[in-house]
């Protein structure tokens, strides 16, 4: 799952992420992990071609210190349970820094 982030395409590792760029399924999904996480990084990216069915999901926050990566995964999938019962896939990088 890892390596396939850095596969993305370029406008996910260099765009710059305001709201106001976002569709409305990011916002919704930056928003939620915003408040639950309060992340140092956050980026969200509907990688389906904008029919918001996938969705790769970059993130860092220091709830994470001292957890395992499946830890952290579990703690971002329980945040967006209800999303992602509507998606196809989700592409998730975490980390604590």
């Amino acid at each position: 799952m890892f390596r396939s982030i850095a596969r993305l395409s370029t406008p996910f590792r260099n765009r710059m992420y305001s709201t106001e760029s976002m569709s409305q399924g990011e916002q919704h999904i930056y928003s939620k992990l915003t408040e639950a996480l309060s992340p140092t990084r956050l980026r969200v990216v509907d990688v389906s071609g904008g029919c918001g069915s996938m969705y790769a999901i970059d993130i860092a926050s220091k709830a994470f210190e001292g957890t395992s990566i499946v830890k952290q995964h579990r703690m971002v999938n329980q945040i967006l349970k209800d999303e992602i019962k509507e998606m196809h896939g989700l592409q998730l990088k975490t980390s604590a820094k």
